[in-house]
């Protein structure tokens, strides 16, 4: 039966009405004891005007609710506004709960250091009222109002950790590692007894002096696995020979050392061990040599890398590695050997009057040799060396809590003298900064301008392309300091006194030679193209004879292992990436057997690479002084202009010159003056020649230790 359009359209609006009907009975089963919301009829134009003047969020699908995509959704701005479900809400349907913003609470961190064998600080980076009242209960609690940092005795780290473990996670707090508490648990320890040294050669005993002897009974106590790193010139290597001569059950005994000191060891194992027959020593000379049963091997550390698995074969008891600091490297095959032949050993001696060139991380190695079982290298760098993962990988080479790390090798592994400890009759060392006349520099067109463009790009690069401009800018800087050097060189001859010029460069060296020639004056060059063999000559020919006034040496073949205190006066025409390795070179005049006080002389230029090297030590040696490596100031040095015509230079020495006006930090504008250890200081303090003092913002470090092995490497 056909309907009309009318009759078709009631039953339309009925079926309409019926599924309200039923819709409203769900809602209201399931909405019962709860207040609905009503419908929310279509905005007028007035209720959106007074919406936008009050600026509130006016969400259109609050008021059409007649598109498909929002049918039987929920509304969630009137949700979030009301608290309340929103309308048409389907049945069983959970409307979405409002969002409340959460309460930030700040986490305090606390870090734990020693500061002293019985005692530990906690240093923190913010307040915490709770945090303060569990370190009131401490019974050994102090507090420095000036640092404010408080301060616990070690016996009192278990009560301390466990009540600020209750305050988690509002407070929380670093553990001192355990490798460390293993050592330090015990609390101070004794003196060791010197009765040890009665069964080493007595003449070798009458020879060594107080402080040295010191050195043989800590030696002994460690068992043999000892670090000596007192500082250069106070004899180490009678040390090591006195351990060694103890330890002579557990020979065969290797020494290895710098190819230009093998000959001198070989001279003091012959002359202080004279019951030990010749021909049981030998010297290492060539990959060739038959080692044979001789009972003392003295090689050199490119010879030990290379002669490795022949030396693994014949089962050194007792090791003695000179300049340690040698294996800083764990990458290196040098290192791996040396690591090798240490597994295998009892006894392990390293020297070094710089243990660390210019990071802690260069420390690893030679104490992995010395007790293997220690620490991993990734708790030891993320102790000492603030390490932590990076994109390139793991990165050590920072530096952190470095008091703590003082003690621990004082504690475990080191035992290190400085010549103002022990040596009161030492003679002065008087450190001095000498800007070289400008009008000297730029004696090649362009080389200015070239000098200029270095100093931009390396300010503006970084990562290794700001390494590879250094290295430019450093080769550059020598052929432009050369014809300065020289014509200061001149002025120092006519003081008559015999002098020694560290340089690094062949160009420099040679220029230096040159000009001595010219001058005719008689001296003697060792750079690293020198035999072995006429090494010992020419520093005897140095110390003895008079006519010979200079010795001009290669900064990195002369650092160490050689003595020339016939010198009074020691040149720097070249710096050094590392402050150690200066230091080193200051020690071959400044050393027991010196009768006369030795001045320091460093070449500096401005406008060239020194400007950015010389900030460079004085970064890493601040950081070596705290770890109790390093005890040299190289930014306290009195300072002086080079006279620019001839006459007598000592008058541009006495007195300083003070800074010049606008001076910028960073640069050489400005040094402190400073005599070491101090009494021509107070006299020239009384003269008033003290400049002022310029604080420098270099950046220290080169990004990868590899790198610093690297630049000190050049002979360009």
């Amino acid at each position: 039966m056909s309907c009309t359009a009318e009759e078709i359209a009631e039953k339309r609006r009925v079926a309409i009405e019926r599924l309200n009907a039923r819709k409203n009975q769900n809602d209201g089963k399931s909405n019962q004891n709860k207040s609905t919301t009503p419908c929310v009829a279509r905005p007028t134009q007035s209720d959106l005007q007074i919406a936008s003047s009050n600026k509130t969020p006016l969400a259109i699908s609050t008021f059409y609710g007649n598109n498909k995509s929002n049918a039987g959704k929920t509304t969630t701005s009137m949700q979030i506004t009301s608290g309340k479900p929103a309308p048409y809400t389907r049945p069983g349907q959970k409307s979405t709960p409002a969002k409340i913003a959460p309460v930030f609470v700040r986490t305090v961190t606390c870090s734990c250091s020693l500061i002293s064998e019985t005692r530990f600080i906690v240093a923190t980076d913010n307040f915490n009222e709770q945090m303060i009242e569990e370190f009131k209960k401490i019974p050994s609690k102090m507090y420095d109002p000036n640092s404010k940092q408080w301060t616990f005795e070690l016996k009192d780290y278990n009560m301390l950790q466990e009540g600020i473990a209750t305050l988690s996670p509002h407070v929380v707090i670093g553990p001192i590692p355990a490798f460390v508490m293993r050592e330090f648990s015990n609390g101070p320890i004794s003196k060791p007894s010197r009765v040890c040294l009665n069964v080493i050669e007595p003449s070798l005993v009458s020879s060594l002096l107080e402080f040295q002897k010191e050195g043989v009974a800590f030696a002994i106590d460690k068992g043999g696995r000892v670090l000596i790193a007192d500082e250069m010139g106070l004899g180490k290597t009678y040390q090591a020979i006195a351990v060694a001569d103890f330890y002579q059950q557990d020979w065969p005994l290797l020494i290895c050392s710098t190819a230009s000191t093998r000959d001198v060891w070989a001279v003091k194992m012959r002359q202080l061990l004279p019951h030990v027959p010749v021909h049981h020593i030998a010297v290492l000379n060539s990959g060739q040599d038959f080692i044979g049963e001789s009972r003392v091997l003295i090689s050199s550390y490119s010879l030990m890398e290379r002669c490795g698995e022949k030396l693994l074969e014949r089962g050194f008891g007792m090791l003695i590695f000179d300049e340690s600091h040698t294996l800083k490297n764990f990458k290196a095959k040098c290192t791996t050997v040396a690591l090798a032949l240490a597994k295998r050993a009892r006894r392990i001696v390293l020297l070094s009057g710089t243990p660390a060139l210019s990071r802690p991380v260069e420390l690893f190695t030679q104490l992995q040799m010395l007790d293997g079982r220690f620490c991993s290298f990734k708790e030891y760098s993320t102790r000492y060396c603030a390490g932590k993962q990076t994109n390139f990988g793991w990165n050590a080479m920072g530096q952190s809590n470095l008091a703590e790390l003082n003690l621990l090798l004082a504690r475990k592994f080191m035992i290190r003298r400085t010549k103002e400890e022990v040596m009161s009759e030492l003679t002065e060392k008087n450190r001095e900064t000498v800007v070289l006349d400008p009008s000297y520099l730029w004696t090649r067109e362009g080389l200015e301008d070239d000098m200029n463009c270095f100093a931009t790009d390396y300010s503006q690069s970084k990562g290794r392309q700001r390494e590879d401009i250094l290295i430019k800018f450093y080769s550059t800087t020598a052929e432009a300091k050369a014809p300065a050097v020289c014509a200061y060189l001149k002025q120092v001859l006519k003081e008559k006194k015999k002098f020694i010029v560290f340089a690094h460069h062949h160009c420099m060296l040679d220029a230096i030679g040159k000009c001595l020639s010219k001058q005719n004056v008689d001296y003697i060059r060792i750079d690293g193209s020198t035999r072995s063999d006429l090494r010992a000559p020419l520093v005897e020919k140095f110390q003895t004879k008079e006519s010979c006034r200079v010795a001009v040496l290669s900064l990195k073949a002369c650092n160490a292992g050689i003595t020339l205190t016939a010198a009074q006066l020691v040149l720097f025409a070249e710096l050094d990436w590392n402050p150690s390795t200066l230091a080193q070179a200051e020690s071959r005049a400044h050393r027991i057997g010196q009768m006369d006080d030795v001045t320091v002389r460093y070449l500096l230029a401005k406008k060239t690479a020194d400007d950015i090297i010389w900030g460079m030590l004085q970064k890493k040696q601040q950081t070596l002084t705290k770890a109790g490596l390093c005890n040299e100031d190289f930014s306290d040095a009195s300072y002086a202009q080079a006279p620019s015509d001839a006459g007598n230079i000592e008058p541009f020495l006495i007195k300083s010159l003070p800074s010049p006006r606008g001076s910028k930090p960073g640069t050489l504008d400005g040094f402190v003056q400073r005599s070491y250890p101090g009494q021509v200081q107070q006299r020239k303090a009384e003269e008033g020649s003290i400049g002022e003092t310029k604080e420098s913002n270099l950046a220290g470090f080169l990004a990868h230790d590899e790198d610093d092995d690297e630049l000190a490497g050049l002979e360009l």
